[in-house]
């Protein structure tokens, strides 16, 4: 029987640019914390108990169901908070348009409320009818989202005081400064003001969530100079992972229920993966490798801990952010992502279901294959210390994105990387077509498996373990001013390459071990690779200087 009642579907909109928006590293963690609040703590704690409306004695998480379907005297209920998103249910009136009133002035306080405690991040919602019988559930969360997404295209709120010219300009966000920073004695933006303050809940927040492997004796450093960048070494590495098909995955559930679980599971694969990380870290801490690639100077705060070379700023949901010294970045992005990758998000009825459903929807013969785990891909965009973050994290977010359109089609896991020289400010395109084009192919050979789901071999090496041994290779063998002749070369036309080779006998014999051959040509330098002729060894080459040191060495 059909059961129809008020539905509030709330989003966030432009996250990673109320995020990144600035350089201050306490400002961007301060940003990600108000980011999680605004629906556990904010709709959730405040703006719905306001309405002394009743809902159910047990939280959503722990919920087998729709309660309201079950008990005719609950008018309120949290269906499941992930993935940006939030679902409620109102049913206090028997009229449809006194609920839908209803749900109107509850978003209506919320989007007030938020003015008030993260001034400047820009939210969304639908509002609507929805009917919660269990055959017709999928279908109506469905139009849900068709709304939500017609009114982003169609609602551009206001959230921020305008800049005239005539007022103060914050030199922090840019924005018009409109109140006193007692500290530091200026005017600033309030939305800088509200993120600043909100560090310190997400600093304790992080130690509470970390506090049994941190034990009093580690912590995290509130600001990007103090992450363990080597001296006269200014790099970071700005790392954004994001999960493989999870939209699919989500619009294959066949029920609140499981859409909720699957949310819920997310976040426990997330933290399980990123403790793991922090412990692998804490583990070789006092390495030789530690010592060797970071300033262990910087790596202590004022009160005698120990500041690890890692800091999160987005653990939520399948979008992952976290920022690093840039000769530990690739290794930090590839340990997150195996890790994530052994945990299973997907029981076998799910997955033979979901992946029975998406063949049936392809007419082509490329099928869609998905994996029981939560594949994921990664973007390492590296970047001077001072390089604008915003600009850093678009960079990670586009490399990001260029490893998921590899992984669409077997959902396998992969990373890309780009470093930036100097101050230059490209996107990623223009990247690729000024610092990667040679006359010979391309010099740029990723992104890199770190999981391929599927049974075949990974016979064009273009796996992140076998970069890393060439890597190995060449630093360990070559000569440094050979090295840089390499690189050098790659640039150029093929006869500057067979003149090198003729004069570089160790190169020669690393090209025989790559290719397993006895016949070496300057030819073996390239390979093809998704239709065009690309090298490994350019970016071999490129990540000497940020990696850590081969532990052998």
């Amino acid at each position: 029987m059909a059961k129809k009642v008020g539905a509030i579907l709330l989003d966030t909109r432009s996250i990673q640019k109320y995020v990144f928006s600035c350089n201050k590293l306490k400002t961007n963690v301060g940003a990600s914390y108000l980011v999680d609040g605004i629906f556990n703590d904010l709709m959730q704690n405040i703006i719905l108990p306001k309405y002394n409306l009743k809902m159910p004695d047990i939280s959503w998480k722990k919920s087998d169901g729709i309660q309201m379907i079950k008990d005719n005297t609950i008018k309120a209920e949290i269906v499941y908070i992930g993935g940006g998103n939030m679902l409620i249910l109102i049913n206090k009136f028997l009229k449809e348009e006194d609920n839908l009133k209803l749900c109107r002035d509850i978003v209506s306080s919320w989007s007030l409320e938020i003015l008030k405690k993260a001034p400047g991040l820009k939210t969304g919602a639908a509002i609507g009818m929805m009917d919660v019988s269990e055959d017709a559930f999928k279908d109506s969360l469905d139009d849900m989202y068709v709304q939500l997404k017609q009114n982003q295209n169609t609602v551009l709120p206001q959230v921020d005081l305008p800049y005239t010219g005539l007022t103060l300009e914050c030199d922090i966000s840019g924005k018009t400064a409109d109140t006193f920073d007692w500290v530091d004695k200026k005017w600033i933006a309030k939305e800088v003001k509200a993120k600043t303050e909100a560090y310190k809940y997400a600093s304790e927040k992080v130690r509470y969530e970390y506090g049994d492997i941190l034990n009093n004796e580690y912590d995290f450093a509130s600001e990007l100079e103090k992450i363990g960048c080597k001296e006269g070494e200014s790099y970071i590495s700005v790392i954004h992972i994001d999960g493989n098909n999870m939209g699919v995955k989500f619009s294959k559930c066949k029920d609140s229920q499981e859409r909720k679980k699957l949310s819920l599971t997310v976040v426990k694969i997330v933290q399980n993966a990123f403790r793991e990380l922090i412990q692998s870290i804490i583990d070789e801490y006092d390495s030789k490798a530690y010592d060797e690639a970071l300033d262990k100077r910087d790596l202590i705060d004022d009160k005698g801990k120990k500041l690890l070379p890692i800091r999160p700023i987005i653990i939520g949901g399948d979008d992952i952010t976290f920022v690093c010294p840039a000769r530990v970045g690739i290794e930090y992005a590839k340990r997150f992502i195996e890790a994530v990758n052994k945990q299973d998000f997907l029981n076998d009825e799910q997955y033979k279901r979901m992946s029975k459903e998406i063949k049936e929807e392809k007419k082509d013969n490329e099928s869609m294959k998905i994996s029981k785990t939560m594949s994921c891909c990664g973007g390492v965009a590296i970047v001077p210390l001072k390089y604008p973050f915003f600009r850093a994290y678009q960079l990670a977010e586009h490399l990001c994105g260029s490893a998921k359109t590899k992984s669409r089609q077997d959902d396998s896991s992969l990373i890309d990387f780009a470093i930036l020289y100097g101050e230059m400010t490209p996107s990623l395109e223009q990247l690729c077509r000024y610092q990667y084009v040679a006359p010979e192919g391309y010099l740029h050979y990723g992104p890199y498996y770190i999981k391929k789901n599927s049974d075949e071999d990974i016979a064009d090496k273009s796996s992140i373990k076998d970069l890393l041994s060439l890597k190995d290779k060449l630093k360990a063998r070559v000569a440094s001013n050979k090295i840089k002749e390499l690189r050098d070369v790659l640039t150029r036309d093929l006869h500057a390459q067979i003149r090198f080779l003729e004069n570089c006998e160790s190169v020669r014999d690393i090209i025989k071990e790559e290719s397993n051959t006895k016949d070496i040509e300057a030819k073996a330098f390239w390979q093809k690779k998704d239709k065009e002729v690309k090298t490994r060894y350019v970016d071999a080459i490129e990540i000497i200087d940020f990696t850590l040191p081969n532990k052998e060495d």
